[in-house]
């Protein structure tokens, strides 16, 4: 499956080829060394794009001393500008010539840093661009899957077909062990290394971020202890954020503490899954799941001796995201009440609502489904639970409740 020479499909490149049909402007955002330069040079090359990256110092210095001229000096044919957020005015001047001409698929922009580059898109470029997340390699893509697998089918009415289709993917895919799945991840450079060094190299990601990467975002008054609140947040990874106890661990003020939690999330490093509560009567607690945007680099930044099942559920919601991504009608939340009651995932689509569990278990029964059946008889707008674990059976263990192994699904 792991091959360094191999060019991986990106499912998102369908996505932005039509972007570039329907905006003058498409910024593709992500976390560094996720893919974007890549993806973008293809999609550039298909449009005989010029090209530049402003993490040349050079060609930085040029967009922002004189971006009018720098723009020109591309030509009329389009560019791609690689890391865009480090000459923020240039999109000023992108506006202008996009006001005089509102030819569709003039530039198309790669960034790291969401507020600069999304709010001078949403402020400079509204109505004239869109902007679009990579992540991380999935499953699907890593097997050469032109498309991502996908979860809408789990939500079809006809249990018998869904059962269909589960057998039909678990076919395919074969067993898969979790543990090599979630210790290779998804970070291009870390797949295409020799497995002994994945870690090394996505140990060396998070020190770079700390003492480096940060300073684009805000001043760090100590990088040692910003590198041990990184390093602290990936290894909660699948848990409910608490940011007092954060704040304790770490000897840091709360406010502080909020403080680098949005600067990862501006860096693609982290995702906050906020609580479903659709209804006032039941005491569900509000506060937010905290995922790595991807499990071998939460097992190397907290160097923990061995995957648990908080990187398995890590990389189901990997997948998920991707998923979301992909239609507005999409969204993904987590459920507990206070009274200890709990769901994983809770997928919705078009108004319908799907639960989800994730256990590495290597077999399940009723008993791991009782939370999911919960939610059910609380929210009518349910097509069905699901739980995902290690067992390779797809089976009925409660009406209305399927249990698949995870790589029927990713």
């Amino acid at each position: 499956m792991v091959d360094a020479n191999n060019r991986y499909p990106r499912v998102i490149h369908p996505q932005l080829s039509a972007d570039m049909r329907l905006y003058p402007v498409v910024a593709v955002m992500g976390a560094r060394q996720v893919g974007k330069s890549t993806i973008c040079q293809e999609i550039a090359d298909e449009h005989g794009f010029a090209r530049r990256t402003l993490d040349d110092r050079d060609v930085r210095e040029q967009a922002m001393a004189d971006p009018e001229g720098f723009l020109v000096d591309l030509g009329d044919r389009g560019a791609f500008i690689d890391e865009v957020q480090r000459a923020p005015d240039l999109l000023l001047a992108i506006k202008a010539v996009v006001d005089r001409d509102r030819r569709n698929g003039q530039y198309l922009l790669s960034g790291s840093n969401q507020p600069k580059v999304g709010k001078s898109v949403s402020d400079s470029l509204l109505g004239r661009a869109t902007y679009r997340t990579l992540r991380p390699l999935t499953l699907s893509e890593l097997r050469f899957d032109e498309e991502l697998r996908g979860w809408s089918f789990l939500f079809g009415p006809g249990e018998a077909a869904v059962i269909g289709e589960l057998e039909r993917r678990a076919a395919s895919s074969g067993p898969l062990d979790w543990r090599s799945v979630v210790t290779t991840g998804g970070f291009p450079r870390a797949v295409a290394a020799p497995p002994e060094q994945r870690l090394r190299i996505l140990d060396d990601y998070v020190e770079i971020f700390s003492r480096r990467d940060i300073l684009d975002i805000l001043a760090v008054e100590s990088a040692p202890r910003l590198e041990a609140f990184v390093r602290l947040t990936a290894a909660r990874t699948g848990q409910e954020l608490n940011v007092t106890r954060l704040s304790n661990d770490l000897g840091t003020p709360v406010t502080t503490i909020r403080r680098w939690l949005e600067a990862m999330q501006r860096s693609y490093l982290i995702e906050l899954i906020p609580p479903y509560s659709r209804n006032s009567s039941q005491r569900v607690i509000k506060a937010p799941k905290l995922y790595s945007v991807d499990a071998a680099l939460a097992i190397a930044a907290s160097r923990d001796p061995a995957p648990t099942g908080f990187h398995l559920e890590t990389a189901v919601a990997s997948d998920l995201l991707v998923w979301r991504d992909g239609a507005p009608a999409r969204d993904l939340y987590h459920w507990r009440l206070s009274s200890g009651q709990g769901v994983d995932f809770i997928l919705e689509e078009n108004g319908q609502l799907l639960p989800l569990e994730v256990k590495a278990s290597d077999a399940v029964g009723a008993d791991e489904a009782r939370h999911l059946v919960t939610f059910r008889e609380r929210h009518g707008n349910t097509s069905r639970g699901v739980l995902l674990s290690c067992d390779p059976q797809i089976k009925v263990i409660r009406p209305g409740i399927l249990a698949c192994p995870w790589w029927a699904v990713l």
